[in-house]
């Protein structure tokens, strides 16, 4: 059959008389079949002739369909025809073509129908538009359907680069599997084959779903596999299975959940076990089921049918996607499974929260219940059944897995969480209990805390009596509301850190300090403006505290102008004050110098893994917590000590390595105070004796110190200032860097000398050979004195300030202030009156050393 390209038709089409009766016209077929004849639609009609489309005029196309009685019987029948009327002559018919036998009609662009009728000759109608196409597109559809199901429909459409083209059933004949109760190696092949094919065209892969839904059809392929498998009929058998495969690759939901159904899924992965890959083996999906009780293990009673059978449905895709099907499937099938239990799980999530379940779950974990019998194997069922619920929210949107995770902590998941931490010893579901809470806390960090808000607020104003809820009573209700959200956040983090420090399973230390790093993660708010802290002369916390309301000297009080911003801002602050205050003392117990008696447990009864955690932490809240609150509990706690303890030969490298990158990264937060505790503690030591264990070794150990120097070297580099020619000379800036390289130079330079290999050393030691001589020709030019006025007052300055803060925030503010306060009063004093005064640079120097 020739291809036709569309051709443009005159405009303007009028009214023809002699086609009103035919519109009107109704057969009783029409009404019998709801098939009704066509409204006329303007065409040119064409015939191949010579190889060649001769125009046979222009006119009006109606697809008709009129009833033909037999000749040898009184049996009348349907028959279809494409009619076309001349447009000037309305009576006179220019086309007439029936519908029937094998013809295929292929619809060309969008106004162009051509075929090859039952008398052999090849014929295109033209539409004037593209509705008028549509419209007997539709008619030859309703005649497959109805009247004449050999013809067929096909769309031709070509390819997007203009090569070659497409073609798309619209409708047609569609061989179906055989529906036969005996079936067997022949008709069972066939079948295969007819899958497969139909398998390529939407229309045919679509009548074929639902052949496969309408009939049973699956039920009929169990009923083939249980005499097959009796008979042993091996070729049967892989047959069966190849057809179950092609089904599957069908990817269609309605099929995938009707093999699951109670009736089927046995049959469905018996005939899954024959595998054509494997034709001498025989898989065992059937016993890895059965090994699964037939329904849901019931920790409290489920009253609703349909939550059990979506949990069925749930557990039985899951093991088709996982085990049956594992090998075979691709992604478009992998994902449908993962969408319908996706689905499924949603649903289950849903009826969770509606339903009583919950409630009736968690009560198991109530005092009173202690002595029910069995009651210790259900509390163990339902950590698993939580965690199995929380592993499925992590697919919901946010906005549902916030409201699972709210209903949880409204009906006391802490009962449970409490159980397990306290009374349960397995470690398998002390895990699944700290990944419960992990999850929760990584989706919204204060979750736990707002809800805890929300139902003391509610309480509250439900016990107060109705004349007083009008009452102006803001600031005690919400200093209660604090306290009580904030008692319940640090229940939970003593709770962690008990596990961390006394449980020895390395799984769940890792779970629980994970658990720690999200619900200590500042996430950003406390951290601005104090990134950049490199100078103690700036108060690191105004610009931080300024932003939040935040009074500079006092956290959580008003700003001056009351505008208190945020007020989860305020939560933060306060949260975090009171981890300082209650949770940081227990968890760095084994690493704390304070207070520690001699009976004190001696840090190396502690667990190297535990440690690392531990030191990973103390970086984690120097590098990433507000710096005044942190660098007070470390400093005062002595936690740096221990951490440069741990750089010694009694631990294992892991730690070692971890210790000296916990002191990396505080040195590089360039803070005074760090610096000048470090320096003057010698904590630096311990690394330049492991430097000295590891000389010129290519390992991991001497790379980390290779970088911790580096970070020196480069850091002196940049505040290396170089003068004029005329003047030449080298100067560096009084900064941390300069003062460390100084000190390590100087305490540990017989080490450096050793370790030629590292390139870093000598630009470390040109920085302290031209430091000092340029501080010697200052000191012999006069100058040096009296930059040391500056830099004495700036320094007393400094000391005096912060003396200033951090007796504010002590436990007895006014003793320590007075003393403090007495104290620097008379050495600032003292040394203002000496920069006042008129004496030479030598003899300033000369009364301050003797001071």
């Amino acid at each position: 059959m020739q291809a036709m390209d569309a051709r443009k038709v005159e405009n303007g089409v009028s009214k023809v008389d002699g086609i009103d009766e035919n519109e009107q016209r109704a057969s009783e077929s029409e009404v019998r079949y709801g098939i009704s004849d066509t409204k006329p639609k303007r065409v040119k009609a064409y015939i191949l002739e010579n190889n060649e489309w001769k125009d046979t005029g222009t006119g009006f196309c109606v697809g008709k369909i009129e009833m033909h009685t037999e000749i040898n019987d009184d049996t009348e029948m349907m028959r279809a025809y494409l009619i076309v009327n001349d447009e000037d002559s309305p009576a006179e018919v220019l086309l007439r073509s029936q519908l029937g036998g094998n013809i295929e009609y292929q619809r060309q662009e969008e106004t162009l129908i051509v075929w090859k009728d039952i008398n052999g000759r090849d014929i295109a109608l033209s539409f004037e538009e593209s509705v008028g196409c549509d419209t007997l597109c539709e008619f030859i559809v309703e005649v497959q359907r109805h009247v004449e199901s050999n013809i067929s429909l096909v769309a031709v459409k070509s390819n997007d680069n203009g090569v070659g083209s497409v073609h798309e059933i619209i409708t047609g004949p569609v061989a179906l599997p055989s529906r036969d109760i005996e079936q067997n190696e022949q008709t069972l092949m066939e079948s295969l084959r007819i899958l497969n094919e139909n398998i390529a065209f939407e229309f045919l892969k679509n009548e074929t779903v639902e052949f496969v839904l309408q009939t049973n059809y699956i039920n009929l392929l169990i009923e083939c596999f249980h005499k097959a498998e009796s008979e042993q009929l091996l070729k049967e058998l892989f047959l069966l299975g190849c057809i179950v495969k092609t089904l599957v690759l069908y990817n269609q939901r309605d099929i995938l959940e009707q093999m699951v159904e109670d009736d089927k899924i046995y049959g469905i992965v018996g005939m899954l076990e024959y595998d054509t890959e494997f034709p001498t083996m025989k898989a065992n999906h059937r016993k890895c089921l059965e090994s699964y009780p037939p329904t849901c293990k019931e920790v409290v009673p489920i009253d609703n049918e349909d939550l059990k059978l979506i949990v069925k449905k749930c557990f039985r895709l899951s093991l088709l996607k996982d085990v049956v099907l594992v090998r075979f499937l691709d992604d478009h099938n992998f994902h449908l499974i993962l969408d319908i239990i996706l689905d499924l799980q949603t649903c289950i999530i849903g009826f969770l929260q509606i339903d009583s379940c919950l409630d009736k779950l968690l009560d198991l974990y109530d005092k009173k219940n202690d002595k029910e019998e069995g009651i210790i194997n259900k509390r163990k069922d339902g950590i698993k059944l939580v965690h199995q619920c929380v592993q499925m929210s992590k697919n919901l949107d946010p906005i549902d897995k916030s409201k699972f995770y709210k209903t949880l902590v409204r009906k006391k998941l802490f009962k449970l969480l409490d159980y397990a931490f306290h009374v349960e010893t397995d470690s398998g579901l002390r895990i699944m209990a700290t990944d419960t809470i992990v999850t929760i806390i990584e989706h919204d960090i204060l979750l736990i805390h707002n809800v805890q808000n929300e139902d003391y607020d509610s309480q509250q104003r439900n016990d107060e009596p109705e004349c007083r809820k009008d009452l102006i009573c803001g600031v005690k209700e919400l200093n209660s509301l604090n306290d009580s959200g904030a008692r319940m956040d640090m229940s939970l983090l003593l709770i962690l850190s008990t596990i961390l420090l006394t449980d020895k399973s390395p799984g769940l230390q890792e779970q629980v300090a994970q658990a720690l790093h999200t619900l200590l993660h500042p996430d950003g708010c406390l951290s601005n403006g104090n990134e950049n802290e490199n100078s103690p002369i700036h108060d690191e916390t105004d610009t931080s505290l300024s932003n939040y309301g935040l009074d500079r000297e006092e956290l959580g009080d008003e700003n001056p102008n009351g505008n208190n911003g945020n007020a989860s801002y305020f939560q933060i602050v306060d949260y975090f004050a009171n981890f300082y205050k209650q949770v940081a003392p227990v968890i760095f117990r084994p690493l704390s110098k304070a207070g520690k008696s001699d009976e004190a447990k001696p840090i190396f009864t502690y667990d190297d893994n535990l440690l690392i955690h531990l030191v990973k932490l103390v970086s984690f809240i120097c590098t990433e917590h507000d710096r005044r609150l942190s660098r007070e509990f470390v400093l005062e706690s002595g936690l740096l000590e221990s951490v440069s303890e741990f750089i010694g030969p009694t631990h294992s490298l892991q730690l070692r390595l971890t210790a000296v990158r916990c002191l990396k990264n505080i040195m590089c937060l360039d803070d005074d105070y760090y610096h000048r505790y470090m320096i003057s503690k010698e904590l630096y030591r311990p690394i330049f004796l492991l430097l000295q264990e590891n000389i010129n070794k290519d390992n991991l150990a001497n790379s980390c110190i290779q970088d911790f120097l580096k970070i020196i070297s480069i850091s002196c580099l940049v505040n290396k200032d170089e003068f004029p020619l005329e003047n030449p000379s080298v100067a560096y800036k009084r900064t941390n860097f300069i003062l460390l390289n100084k000190h390590v130079v100087q305490r540990y330079g017989d080490v450096l000398s050793e370790a030629h290999d590292i390139k870093f050393i000598e630009d470390m030691k040109k920085c302290y050979e031209e430091q000092i001589t340029t501080e010697k020709n200052k000191w012999e030019n006069g100058e040096g004195a009296a930059e040391n006025h500056g830099l004495i007052l700036v320094e007393e300055t400094r000391t005096l300030r912060r003396s200033s803060h951090s007796a504010s925030s002590d436990s007895d503010p006014e003793e320590k202030e007075r003393h403090s306060f007495n104290h620097q009063s008379v050495r600032f004093k003292k040394v203002l009156e000496k920069i006042n005064t008129v004496e030479p640079p030598s003899a300033i120097l000369g009364e301050l050393m003797r001071e």
